[in-house]
């Protein structure tokens, strides 16, 4: 059986479409939670984050950057704005925490 290519083009744009359809409710559940007040070990955050994250990535895949160019901008993000000092950084340290994150799944 031949697969047109066009066929290809058009189930990436479904994908595509499906994946910002999904981060925005994803976001929507976030917000919601967060208004609720909903505690960090709550399982629905934790999910909405990580459904967040991974729908990211797929997205990503999907414009043609790979997941190891999304970690590497990621670092690179981090790294410029732990040099501006940003205030999540200077206040929690989280940007080093992230970065240090990043390295040791690698």
């Amino acid at each position: 059986m031949r697969i047109e290519r066009g066929s290809d083009i058009t189930k990436n744009v479904k994908i595509i479409e499906w994946i910002k359809n999904e981060i925005l409710i994803n976001v929507s559940d976030l917000f919601n939670l967060i208004f609720k007040g909903v505690k960090p070990i709550d399982d629905k955050l934790q999910d909405a984050l990580a459904s967040i994250i991974m729908l990211t990535y797929l997205l990503g895949k999907r414009l043609g950057i790979s997941f190891d160019e999304i970690d590497y901008k990621i670092k690179e993000k981090s790294r410029q704005k732990i040099k501006e000092e940003h205030s999540i950084e200077t206040w929690f340290g989280d940007l080093s925490k992230l970065e240090e994150h990043i390295d040791n799944r690698e």
